[in-house]
């Protein structure tokens, strides 16, 4: 089945995923074996990432796409994006194009503390839906706050979109997340699904063991969706 990774840390330098372009390199011949056919380059902004700039991510997603094509699959494609860590000055700085939103849509990936409080993920998803976003939450499965009651629905029913990682999903039986993971698939509330890739070892690209459960748990139709078909929408600009 053919992949489009939404969420990874694939551009040399900018954050605490590849360290270099070789690296990087590494990283895409990874995915490619797991069936990923293009991505979106997602760096961090956060307190502890500030300095990248758009067009320093546009520029890296470029040559590093033409590294891809040249040296893993010539029809390989990587759109510039950003994981955001929310603050009330987000939803300014996208309007003055200071952030990046997912290969240029009105599509945001969002991302919080795991402690955050549910209130505050949801103001944060209230006003960015107010200024004519749609939030995608990233890496749901790390917020305590989204396992109580029906919330992943309700932020849902607010405009949020929901993005899980692979790794999760094909863990361990006996693991409170990768049960609570598969839970939520099974009720068809995720939208996305990410690497969340860092490096070649630790974090390295992984979907294998998340797709076999998938393919036999759930709707194929909808695998395809979460893996490839609603990346597709994201990068067409197209609501879900």
């Amino acid at each position: 089945m053919k992949i489009i990774d939404i969420h990874c840390h694939i551009l040399p330098g900018l954050d605490d995923g590849s360290k270099s372009e070789q690296e990087s390199v590494q990283m895409l011949k990874l995915a490619q074996k797991q069936g990923i056919r293009g991505l979106i380059a997602t760096p961090h902004y956060s307190p502890s990432y500030r300095k990248s700039t758009p067009g320093q991510i546009r520029e890296l997603c470029r040559k590093l796409e033409e590294r891809a094509r040249e040296l893993v699959d010539p029809g390989f494609r990587i759109y510039p994006g950003q994981e955001i860590f929310f603050s009330e000055d987000v939803p300014e700085k996208l309007e003055k194009k200071e952030l990046l939103t997912m290969a240029g849509s009105r599509y945001v990936l969002t991302e919080f503390l795991p402690g955050t409080p549910y209130s505050s993920i949801e103001r944060a998803v209230r006003e960015l839906t107010h200024a004519q976003y749609t939030p995608i939450l990233a890496h749901i499965e790390r917020y305590q706050a989204l396992r109580e009651g029906e919330r992943v629905e309700e932020l849902a029913e607010f405009g949020a979109c929901m993005q899980m990682n692979y790794r999760p999903i094909g863990g361990k039986w006996y693991s409170e997340t990768t049960r609570w993971c598969r839970a939520v698939l099974k009720e068809g509330l995720i939208d996305f699904l990410g690497t969340d890739m860092h490096n070649t070892g630790t974090r390295q690209p992984e979907t294998a063991k998340a797709m076999i459960w998938m393919e036999k748990h759930l709707d194929k139709g909808y695998v395809r969706d979460i893996a490839y078909r609603n990346a597709v929408k994201v990068l067409k600009n197209e609501k879900l």
